[in-house]
């Protein structure tokens, strides 16, 4: 089913994908797909927001300026019944800042994008501010906006953009969950220093709060440990990025994650914990590809995945630890032109009943009749029935 329609000639890269899916606390479902180039300018910039009261089956666009009645993005409801939403903040021009003469370091990201590294003890107090949270607090009808604290192992770092001049604010890169425990996790890229160095690759950090997200404290880490067998530039990647984390039925944490960058399609890896995220097994080879994998168990027991780069793919397990996949299923097929003209490879998923799910996602590279191409947000049912 096509929920929204590009207008004719978008850029083939940016507006109309990055789709995500969620349950409102209302039960309506909230769909929200980007509508800005995929750059550090639109970081803080408003998504669409569409959504549905009949499961997936119509929709409708909410407008852009959002009311303080109505959700932001992506969210989770807490045990103590808050919604909270993730959000990123808008970038500071850095001419307006006075920062120190030389930086801390400097970075190249994604084969040739320059940036400068700071530490935040050193820079002015405005540049203290990030980690954006939106939350609907039990019982109440308006979201407000505050930010959450997280206390750093290491010096906080903030990195400027030399292309467009503007520094990076930190963001929560994951989705938030709730443990078993009632803990709010959230693996994450996080901007500090190890040891009082920059890590050299990524790795992905478990931040963990037990106050409904308002601190959140460093649980554990996943250094990047690459199979430089199944990928021959896995020391040309970044790290690890782009986690997702769900909890399967056997009641260990299971994680996916990306290493695909500029230099071309990387293998997607897992590792689980069976320690409530203490320590995590070393990360194993998923697939071949996989940019932000989407994770859910649902309450047959089956757990899903889906991800791609190129094209996009729907993977299940019945095995209630993770470690045993049935082969993957294409959604859209890789383009045989170029990388990233088949659809952006993000998705939503969200269970609709206990053995079926929704599946978002983007197509790119459609034609309308008079041949001007269109890009489309898109749903679909998913059933999964678990094998007896």
């Amino acid at each position: 089913m096509t929920v929204a329609v590009s207008p004719p000639d978008v850029p083939i890269w940016g507006a109309y994908q990055f789709p995500r899916l969620s349950r409102l606390p209302d039960g309506r479902i909230l769909l929200t797909y980007g509508v800005n180039a995929d750059e550090v300018t639109s970081h803080g910039l408003p998504s669409a927001r569409v959504v549905s009261d009949d499961e997936g089956a119509t929709w409708t666009h909410l407008p852009m300026e959002r009311t303080p009645s109505e959700p932001p993005g992506m969210l989770t409801v807490l045990p103590n019944g808050d919604a909270l939403s993730a959000a990123m903040s808008r970038p500071i021009p850095v001419s307006k800042l006075r920062v120190p003469a030389e930086p801390f370091a400097r970075i190249v990201v994604n084969k040739k994008e320059e940036q400068s590294v700071y530490l935040l003890k050193d820079l002015p107090p405005e540049c203290a501010v990030g980690w954006a949270l939106h939350r609907l607090p039990a019982g109440e009808t308006e979201w407000r906006e505050e930010r959450g604290t997280v206390r750093c192992t290491g010096d906080e770092v903030r990195f400027v953009d030399e292309e467009y001049g503007l520094m990076v604010l930190p963001r929560f890169q994951g989705r938030l969950r709730v443990a078993p425990d009632g803990a709010l996790w959230c693996m994450s890229g996080l901007f500090q220093t190890e040891g009082g160095e920059l890590a050299d690759k990524w790795p992905l950090t478990v931040l963990r709060s037990t106050d409904s997200g308002r601190n959140w404290d460093v649980h554990s880490a996943v250094p990047y440990a690459p199979d430089r067998g199944a990928d021959p530039d896995a020391d040309k990647r970044n790290g690890f990025g782009e986690p997702e984390v769900e909890f399967l039925p056997d009641g260990s944490a299971f994680a996916l994650m990306r290493t695909t960058n500029p230099y071309g399609p990387a293998p997607s890896y897992w590792t689980r914990s069976t320690d409530n995220g203490v320590t995590w097994s070393p990360p194993s080879v998923f697939d071949d590809c996989g940019v932000r994998p989407r994770l859910l168990t649902l309450k047959n027991g089956v757990t899903l995945a889906s991800y791609g780069r190129p094209g996009l793919y729907l993977r299940a397990t019945a095995d209630p630890d993770g470690q045993n996949w049935d082969p993957r299923i294409t959604i859209i097929e890789p383009s045989p032109c170029k990388l990233g003209h088949d659809t952006c490879s993000y998705t939503g998923l969200l269970a609709l009943s206990d053995h079926t799910a929704l599946l978002a996602y983007s197509e790119f590279d459609l034609h309308r009749a008079d041949g001007k191409r269109i890009k489309k947000i898109r749903v679909r049912k998913v059933a999964a029935a678990r094998r007896m």
